[in-house]
Protein backbone atom coordinates (compact mmCIF):
# COMPACT_ATOMS: atom_id res chain seq x y z
CA UNK A 1 0.00 0.00 0.00
CA UNK A 2 1.52 3.57 -0.87
CA UNK A 3 2.62 5.34 2.17
CA UNK A 4 1.09 8.33 2.81
CA UNK A 5 1.77 11.70 4.75
CA UNK A 6 -0.52 12.79 7.74
CA UNK A 7 -1.78 16.02 6.38
CA UNK A 8 -3.65 16.91 9.76
CA UNK A 9 -0.90 18.05 12.07
CA UNK A 10 -3.42 20.03 14.41
CA UNK A 11 -5.09 17.38 15.84
CA UNK A 12 -5.36 17.14 19.16
CA UNK A 13 -5.36 14.31 22.11
CA UNK A 14 -8.73 14.40 24.13
CA UNK A 15 -8.12 16.69 26.62
CA UNK A 16 -8.05 14.95 30.76
CA UNK A 17 -11.64 16.77 31.23
CA UNK A 18 -13.13 15.63 27.65
CA UNK A 19 -15.44 13.09 29.35
CA UNK A 20 -16.79 15.20 31.97
CA UNK A 21 -17.32 18.09 29.49
CA UNK A 22 -18.85 15.93 26.92
CA UNK A 23 -21.24 14.91 29.45
CA UNK A 24 -22.08 18.27 31.00
CA UNK A 25 -22.78 19.14 27.32
CA UNK A 26 -25.63 16.58 26.82
CA UNK A 27 -26.90 16.69 30.37
CA UNK A 28 -31.01 17.33 29.43
CA UNK A 29 -30.74 16.20 25.82
CA UNK A 30 -34.21 14.34 25.70
CA UNK A 31 -33.56 10.85 24.18
CA UNK A 32 -30.07 10.90 24.17
CA UNK A 33 -28.51 7.56 25.72
CA UNK A 34 -24.79 6.51 26.39
CA UNK A 35 -24.53 3.68 23.97
CA UNK A 36 -21.44 1.73 22.58
CA UNK A 37 -20.96 1.85 19.17
CA UNK A 38 -21.79 -1.86 19.10
CA UNK A 39 -25.05 -0.95 20.40
CA UNK A 40 -26.05 0.93 17.34
CA UNK A 41 -23.63 -0.46 14.81
CA UNK A 42 -23.21 -3.58 13.21
CA UNK A 43 -19.10 -4.29 13.42
CA UNK A 44 -17.48 -5.69 10.26
CA UNK A 45 -21.08 -6.99 8.92
CA UNK A 46 -20.20 -10.82 7.71
CA UNK A 47 -21.00 -11.37 4.21
CA UNK A 48 -20.40 -14.13 1.07
CA UNK A 49 -17.85 -13.30 -1.27
CA UNK A 50 -16.11 -16.73 -3.45
CA UNK A 51 -12.37 -16.40 -3.44
CA UNK A 52 -11.67 -15.62 -6.94
CA UNK A 53 -14.92 -13.72 -7.82
CA UNK A 54 -14.80 -10.67 -9.50
CA UNK A 55 -16.21 -7.71 -7.61
CA UNK A 56 -15.69 -4.39 -7.12
CA UNK A 57 -12.68 -3.20 -5.03
CA UNK A 58 -11.94 -0.19 -3.46
CA UNK A 59 -8.74 0.40 -2.37
CA UNK A 60 -7.44 2.42 0.48
CA UNK A 61 -6.16 4.86 -1.87
CA UNK A 62 -8.87 6.26 -4.02
CA UNK A 63 -10.22 7.28 -0.49
CA UNK A 64 -10.45 10.99 -0.11
CA UNK A 65 -9.71 12.83 3.17
CA UNK A 66 -12.90 13.95 4.82
CA UNK A 67 -15.22 13.11 1.49
CA UNK A 68 -18.30 10.76 1.02
CA UNK A 69 -17.70 9.52 -2.08
CA UNK A 70 -15.75 6.90 -3.22
CA UNK A 71 -14.54 8.48 -6.44
CA UNK A 72 -13.71 4.82 -8.20
CA UNK A 73 -13.51 1.46 -7.94
CA UNK A 74 -11.40 -1.21 -9.66
CA UNK A 75 -12.90 -5.07 -10.91
CA UNK A 76 -10.56 -7.62 -9.39
CA UNK A 77 -10.93 -11.48 -7.95
CA UNK A 78 -11.28 -11.27 -4.78
CA UNK A 79 -8.46 -12.92 -2.72
CA UNK A 80 -9.40 -11.00 0.96
CA UNK A 81 -9.96 -8.29 2.48
CA UNK A 82 -13.24 -6.53 4.34
CA UNK A 83 -16.78 -7.02 2.45
CA UNK A 84 -19.68 -4.56 2.19
CA UNK A 85 -22.65 -3.44 0.76
CA UNK A 86 -24.38 -0.12 -0.31
CA UNK A 87 -25.30 2.10 2.63
CA UNK A 88 -22.24 0.51 4.68
CA UNK A 89 -19.54 2.96 6.40
CA UNK A 90 -15.67 2.20 5.45
CA UNK A 91 -13.35 3.22 8.12
CA UNK A 92 -9.33 3.52 7.75
CA UNK A 93 -8.20 2.18 11.18
CA UNK A 94 -4.63 2.58 9.92
CA UNK A 95 -1.99 5.35 10.57
CA UNK A 96 -2.03 7.60 9.25
CA UNK A 97 -5.25 7.09 6.81
CA UNK A 98 -7.73 7.47 9.61
CA UNK A 99 -5.52 10.26 10.98
CA UNK A 100 -6.37 12.27 7.33
CA UNK A 101 -9.99 11.59 7.69
CA UNK A 102 -10.20 8.37 5.16
CA UNK A 103 -13.99 7.37 5.39
CA UNK A 104 -16.45 7.11 3.14
CA UNK A 105 -20.26 5.63 2.42
CA UNK A 106 -20.77 3.10 -0.01
CA UNK A 107 -23.23 3.76 -2.41
CA UNK A 108 -21.66 2.28 -5.63
CA UNK A 109 -22.77 -1.17 -5.98
CA UNK A 110 -25.30 -2.36 -7.31
CA UNK A 111 -29.12 -3.93 -4.95
CA UNK A 112 -27.90 -7.55 -3.07
CA UNK A 113 -24.18 -6.66 -4.96
CA UNK A 114 -21.25 -7.42 -2.44
CA UNK A 115 -17.70 -5.04 -2.95
CA UNK A 116 -14.44 -5.74 -0.94
CA UNK A 117 -11.34 -3.71 0.06
CA UNK A 118 -8.62 -3.33 1.99
CA UNK A 119 -8.31 -5.32 5.16
CA UNK A 120 -7.70 -2.45 7.08
CA UNK A 121 -10.96 -1.00 6.91
CA UNK A 122 -13.57 -1.49 9.52
CA UNK A 123 -17.09 -1.53 8.19
CA UNK A 124 -20.58 0.08 10.23
CA UNK A 125 -23.57 -1.05 8.89
CA UNK A 126 -26.96 0.82 10.72
CA UNK A 127 -29.02 -1.42 12.67
CA UNK A 128 -32.84 -1.88 11.71
CA UNK A 129 -35.00 1.12 14.21
CA UNK A 130 -31.54 1.77 16.28
CA UNK A 131 -29.45 3.56 13.82
CA UNK A 132 -29.26 5.60 10.27
CA UNK A 133 -27.06 4.63 8.23
CA UNK A 134 -25.95 8.13 6.75
CA UNK A 135 -25.70 9.27 10.49
CA UNK A 136 -23.24 6.32 11.36
CA UNK A 137 -21.30 8.18 8.48
CA UNK A 138 -20.89 11.73 9.95
CA UNK A 139 -20.58 9.94 13.22
CA UNK A 140 -17.22 7.92 12.08
CA UNK A 141 -15.73 11.53 11.00
CA UNK A 142 -17.01 13.41 14.13
CA UNK A 143 -14.52 14.48 16.82
CA UNK A 144 -16.33 12.24 19.27
CA UNK A 145 -15.59 9.23 17.40
CA UNK A 146 -12.68 9.98 15.94
CA UNK A 147 -10.41 10.91 19.23
CA UNK A 148 -11.38 7.52 20.71
CA UNK A 149 -10.15 5.97 17.53
CA UNK A 150 -7.11 7.59 17.58
CA UNK A 151 -6.19 7.43 20.86
CA UNK A 152 -6.72 3.74 20.84
CA UNK A 153 -3.91 2.79 18.56
CA UNK A 154 -1.34 0.50 18.80
CA UNK A 155 1.38 -1.14 17.00
CA UNK A 156 4.92 -0.19 15.65
CA UNK A 157 5.88 3.07 14.09
CA UNK A 158 4.13 3.93 11.07
CA UNK A 159 2.14 0.97 11.08
CA UNK A 160 -0.11 1.66 14.20
CA UNK A 161 -4.20 0.25 14.19
CA UNK A 162 -6.94 1.09 16.00
CA UNK A 163 -7.79 -1.41 18.52
CA UNK A 164 -11.45 -2.12 17.42
CA UNK A 165 -12.49 -3.86 20.44
CA UNK A 166 -11.48 -0.53 22.81
CA UNK A 167 -13.71 1.47 19.74
CA UNK A 168 -16.76 -1.08 19.33
CA UNK A 169 -17.19 -1.23 23.34
CA UNK A 170 -16.58 2.46 24.28
CA UNK A 171 -19.66 4.53 25.23
CA UNK A 172 -20.88 7.54 23.18
CA UNK A 173 -23.31 9.65 24.19
CA UNK A 174 -26.23 9.25 20.89
CA UNK A 175 -29.18 10.98 19.59
CA UNK A 176 -32.42 9.01 19.10
CA UNK A 177 -32.74 7.35 15.75
CA UNK A 178 -35.78 10.34 14.51
CA UNK A 179 -32.81 13.03 15.58
CA UNK A 180 -30.09 10.79 13.96
CA UNK A 181 -32.08 11.19 10.23
CA UNK A 182 -32.58 14.53 10.83
CA UNK A 183 -28.88 15.58 11.51
CA UNK A 184 -27.91 13.02 8.65
CA UNK A 185 -30.07 15.01 6.21
CA UNK A 186 -28.80 18.51 7.27
CA UNK A 187 -24.99 17.37 6.65
CA UNK A 188 -25.98 15.14 3.59
CA UNK A 189 -27.58 18.06 1.50
CA UNK A 190 -24.37 20.43 2.00
CA UNK A 191 -22.60 16.94 1.02
CA UNK A 192 -24.99 16.31 -2.09
CA UNK A 193 -24.81 19.94 -3.18
CA UNK A 194 -20.47 19.53 -3.12
CA UNK A 195 -20.81 16.25 -5.16
CA UNK A 196 -22.90 17.86 -7.82
CA UNK A 197 -20.46 20.70 -8.05
CA UNK A 198 -17.29 18.70 -7.90
CA UNK A 199 -19.62 16.46 -11.31
CA UNK A 200 -20.09 20.04 -12.75
CA UNK A 201 -16.69 20.53 -13.16
CA UNK A 202 -15.71 17.33 -14.04
CA UNK A 203 -18.30 17.80 -16.85
CA UNK A 204 -16.78 21.30 -17.94
CA UNK A 205 -13.45 20.47 -18.49
CA UNK A 206 -13.97 17.36 -20.13
CA UNK A 207 -16.17 19.24 -22.70
CA UNK A 208 -13.29 21.62 -22.86
CA UNK A 209 -10.81 18.68 -23.24
CA UNK A 210 -13.30 17.23 -25.97
CA UNK A 211 -13.30 20.49 -27.82
CA UNK A 212 -9.40 21.02 -27.78
CA UNK A 213 -8.65 17.29 -29.26
CA UNK A 214 -11.42 17.44 -31.65
CA UNK A 215 -9.80 20.85 -32.96
CA UNK A 216 -6.38 20.44 -32.37
CA UNK A 217 -5.49 17.20 -32.07
CA UNK A 218 -7.11 14.76 -34.45
CA UNK A 219 -6.06 17.33 -37.71
CA UNK A 220 -2.63 16.36 -37.32
CA UNK A 221 -3.34 12.53 -37.25
CA UNK A 222 -2.84 12.82 -40.84
CA UNK A 223 0.15 15.31 -41.20
CA UNK A 224 0.09 19.00 -40.19
CA UNK A 225 -3.32 20.65 -41.73
CA UNK A 226 -1.78 24.02 -43.72
CA UNK A 227 -0.84 27.00 -41.85
CA UNK A 228 -0.13 24.97 -38.65
CA UNK A 229 3.49 25.14 -37.26
CA UNK A 230 5.84 23.56 -35.20
CA UNK A 231 7.65 25.86 -32.18
CA UNK A 232 9.11 25.17 -29.30
CA UNK A 233 7.12 25.87 -25.88
CA UNK A 234 9.37 28.95 -25.30
CA UNK A 235 8.52 30.94 -28.69
CA UNK A 236 5.07 30.81 -27.15
CA UNK A 237 5.99 32.03 -23.68
CA UNK A 238 6.21 35.25 -22.44
CA UNK A 239 7.01 33.73 -19.09
CA UNK A 240 8.52 30.51 -16.98
CA UNK A 241 9.62 30.89 -13.87
CA UNK A 242 9.75 29.07 -10.45
CA UNK A 243 9.44 30.75 -6.92
CA UNK A 244 11.13 30.91 -3.84
CA UNK A 245 11.33 30.08 -0.29
CA UNK A 246 12.58 31.53 2.64
CA UNK A 247 15.95 30.67 4.08
CA UNK A 248 15.84 27.71 6.03
CA UNK A 249 12.58 26.74 4.56
CA UNK A 250 8.88 27.98 5.31
CA UNK A 251 7.84 28.04 9.00
CA UNK A 252 4.86 25.07 9.09
CA UNK A 253 3.48 27.08 11.97
CA UNK A 254 2.82 30.28 10.09
CA UNK A 255 -1.21 30.33 9.67
CA UNK A 256 -1.29 33.71 8.09
CA UNK A 257 0.72 35.90 5.25
CA UNK A 258 1.13 34.95 1.91
CA UNK A 259 0.09 31.34 0.46
CA UNK A 260 3.26 29.79 -1.00
CA UNK A 261 1.77 26.96 -3.55
CA UNK A 262 3.34 23.54 -4.28
CA UNK A 263 2.42 19.70 -4.62
CA UNK A 264 -0.71 20.01 -2.28
CA UNK A 265 -2.55 22.19 -4.80
CA UNK A 266 -1.02 21.38 -8.09
CA UNK A 267 -4.03 19.17 -9.25
CA UNK A 268 -5.82 20.08 -11.91
CA UNK A 269 -8.37 23.07 -12.64
CA UNK A 270 -9.81 24.79 -9.42
CA UNK A 271 -9.05 21.59 -6.82
CA UNK A 272 -7.18 23.60 -4.54
CA UNK A 273 -7.23 22.45 -0.75
CA UNK A 274 -6.10 25.48 1.40
CA UNK A 275 -6.09 23.52 4.34
CA UNK A 276 -2.94 22.37 3.05
CA UNK A 277 -1.60 26.01 2.51
CA UNK A 278 1.80 26.78 3.78
CA UNK A 279 2.52 30.51 4.29
CA UNK A 280 5.30 32.99 3.77
CA UNK A 281 5.89 36.35 5.87
CA UNK A 282 4.81 39.77 3.84
CA UNK A 283 8.46 40.87 4.49
CA UNK A 284 10.21 37.72 2.73
CA UNK A 285 6.82 38.35 0.08
CA UNK A 286 8.08 42.03 -0.37
CA UNK A 287 11.83 40.52 -1.53
CA UNK A 288 10.59 38.72 -3.68
CA UNK A 289 11.40 39.25 -7.66
CA UNK A 290 9.62 36.15 -9.00
CA UNK A 291 7.10 33.44 -8.28
CA UNK A 292 4.20 35.64 -8.33
CA UNK A 293 0.64 34.23 -9.51
CA UNK A 294 -1.92 36.07 -11.98
CA UNK A 295 -5.08 34.73 -12.86
CA UNK A 296 -4.95 31.76 -15.78
CA UNK A 297 -1.36 31.12 -15.08
CA UNK A 298 -0.36 27.35 -15.65
CA UNK A 299 1.48 25.73 -13.04
CA UNK A 300 3.20 22.51 -13.56
CA UNK A 301 5.35 20.78 -10.58
CA UNK A 302 8.69 20.25 -12.20
CA UNK A 303 10.38 17.62 -9.74
CA UNK A 304 10.09 14.85 -6.78
CA UNK A 305 7.01 12.02 -7.10
CA UNK A 306 4.61 14.95 -8.44
CA UNK A 307 6.77 15.62 -11.93
CA UNK A 308 4.84 17.17 -14.07
CA UNK A 309 1.49 17.59 -12.53
CA UNK A 310 -0.36 20.67 -13.54
CA UNK A 311 -3.15 23.04 -12.36
CA UNK A 312 -4.60 26.14 -13.41
CA UNK A 313 -5.17 28.92 -10.95
CA UNK A 314 -8.01 31.46 -11.63
CA UNK A 315 -9.81 34.29 -10.27
CA UNK A 316 -11.83 34.85 -7.11
CA UNK A 317 -9.42 33.04 -4.50
CA UNK A 318 -9.67 33.04 -0.91
CA UNK A 319 -6.30 35.49 -1.33
CA UNK A 320 -5.67 38.54 -3.50
CA UNK A 321 -1.72 37.40 -3.50
CA UNK A 322 -0.47 33.75 -4.16
CA UNK A 323 3.18 32.81 -4.87
CA UNK A 324 4.75 29.22 -5.96
CA UNK A 325 7.67 27.64 -4.03
CA UNK A 326 11.06 26.84 -5.98
CA UNK A 327 9.18 23.42 -7.34
CA UNK A 328 6.75 25.00 -9.29
CA UNK A 329 6.93 26.97 -13.11
CA UNK A 330 4.54 29.73 -13.79
CA UNK A 331 3.88 29.50 -17.71
CA UNK A 332 2.92 32.35 -19.23
CA UNK A 333 1.79 32.49 -22.82
CA UNK A 334 2.55 35.44 -24.98
CA UNK A 335 0.22 37.22 -27.34
CA UNK A 336 0.79 33.70 -29.95
CA UNK A 337 -1.63 31.46 -28.03
CA UNK A 338 -3.45 31.97 -24.88
CA UNK A 339 -3.74 30.24 -21.09
CA UNK A 340 -6.49 27.59 -22.40
CA UNK A 341 -4.65 26.33 -25.31
CA UNK A 342 -1.45 26.51 -23.19
CA UNK A 343 -3.08 24.56 -20.41
CA UNK A 344 -4.80 21.90 -22.59
CA UNK A 345 -1.85 21.60 -25.16
CA UNK A 346 0.43 20.55 -22.29
CA UNK A 347 -2.61 18.40 -20.45
CA UNK A 348 -1.80 16.42 -24.21
CA UNK A 349 1.71 15.60 -22.90
CA UNK A 350 3.40 13.15 -19.87
CA UNK A 351 6.03 15.79 -18.94
CA UNK A 352 7.87 13.87 -16.87
CA UNK A 353 8.74 11.82 -19.72
CA UNK A 354 11.15 14.99 -20.95
CA UNK A 355 13.04 13.55 -17.56
CA UNK A 356 13.15 9.90 -18.38
CA UNK A 357 16.80 9.37 -18.76
CA UNK A 358 17.86 11.59 -16.38
CA UNK A 359 19.23 10.33 -12.84
CA UNK A 360 17.71 12.87 -10.66
CA UNK A 361 14.20 13.54 -11.83
CA UNK A 362 13.12 17.00 -12.74
CA UNK A 363 12.62 19.16 -14.81
CA UNK A 364 14.16 22.12 -15.57
CA UNK A 365 13.46 25.42 -17.65
CA UNK A 366 16.05 24.33 -20.52
CA UNK A 367 13.71 21.04 -21.25
CA UNK A 368 10.65 22.72 -20.93
CA UNK A 369 11.44 26.03 -23.61
CA UNK A 370 13.14 23.39 -26.01
CA UNK A 371 10.07 20.98 -26.09
CA UNK A 372 8.04 21.04 -29.33
CA UNK A 373 4.23 21.68 -29.55
CA UNK A 374 2.15 22.59 -32.83
CA UNK A 375 0.21 25.54 -33.34
CA UNK A 376 -2.78 26.23 -35.00
CA UNK A 377 -3.30 29.86 -36.90
CA UNK A 378 -3.96 32.15 -34.59
CA UNK A 379 -7.53 32.96 -34.89
CA UNK A 380 -8.51 29.43 -34.36
CA UNK A 381 -6.34 29.35 -30.74
CA UNK A 382 -8.08 33.02 -29.87
CA UNK A 383 -11.74 30.96 -30.72
CA UNK A 384 -11.23 28.40 -28.21
CA UNK A 385 -10.16 30.86 -25.56
CA UNK A 386 -13.20 32.65 -26.65
CA UNK A 387 -15.68 29.53 -25.93
CA UNK A 388 -13.87 27.78 -23.32
CA UNK A 389 -13.11 30.96 -20.89
CA UNK A 390 -16.66 30.85 -19.79
CA UNK A 391 -16.44 27.03 -18.70
CA UNK A 392 -12.98 27.76 -16.95
CA UNK A 393 -14.42 30.27 -14.96
CA UNK A 394 -17.31 28.48 -13.65
CA UNK A 395 -14.87 25.75 -12.57
CA UNK A 396 -13.51 28.27 -10.46
CA UNK A 397 -16.93 29.69 -9.46
CA UNK A 398 -17.98 26.57 -8.62
CA UNK A 399 -14.69 25.46 -6.71
CA UNK A 400 -15.35 28.68 -4.23
CA UNK A 401 -19.00 27.54 -3.39
CA UNK A 402 -17.43 23.87 -2.79
CA UNK A 403 -15.20 25.87 0.13
CA UNK A 404 -17.86 27.42 1.21
CA UNK A 405 -20.14 24.84 1.34
CA UNK A 406 -17.03 22.35 3.05
CA UNK A 407 -16.54 24.91 5.61
CA UNK A 408 -19.64 24.97 6.82
CA UNK A 409 -20.43 20.98 6.63
CA UNK A 410 -17.16 20.98 9.58
CA UNK A 411 -18.65 23.80 11.53
CA UNK A 412 -21.74 22.14 12.00
CA UNK A 413 -20.95 18.60 11.67
CA UNK A 414 -19.27 18.26 15.28
CA UNK A 415 -21.97 21.11 17.15
CA UNK A 416 -25.14 18.28 15.86
CA UNK A 417 -23.25 15.37 16.62
CA UNK A 418 -22.11 16.67 19.96
CA UNK A 419 -26.16 18.06 20.91
CA UNK A 420 -24.39 21.79 20.83
CA UNK A 421 -26.79 22.62 17.83
CA UNK A 422 -29.79 21.22 17.59
CA UNK A 423 -32.03 19.94 14.85
CA UNK A 424 -36.46 19.93 14.71
CA UNK A 425 -37.66 16.55 13.87
CA UNK A 426 -40.92 14.59 13.74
Amino acid sequence: MKKEKTNNPDLQKQPENYTAEKESKYKGLKGWREMTLQDVAIINPPEKLTKGKIAKKVSMEVLQPFSKRIPSFSFEPFNGGMKFRNGDTIIARITPCLENGKTAFVDILDDNEVGFGSTEYIVLRERKDISDKHFLYYFAISPDFRYVAILSMTGSSGRQRVQTDVVVNHKFLLPPLPEQRAIAAVLSSLDDKIDLLHRQNKTLEAMAETLFRQWFVEPCKNGLPEGWEERKLGQVLSLIESGLRPKGGIDPNLKEGIPSIGAENINGIGQYDYSKTKFITKDFFNTMKRGIIQDYDVLIYKDGAYIGRKSMFGRKFPYETCTVNEHVFILRANERINQFFLYFILEEEDLAQLNANSAQPGLNKEMMTSFEIIIPPKNRVDEFGNIVKPWIDKIFSNSNQIRTLEKLRDLLLPKLISGEIRVKYE
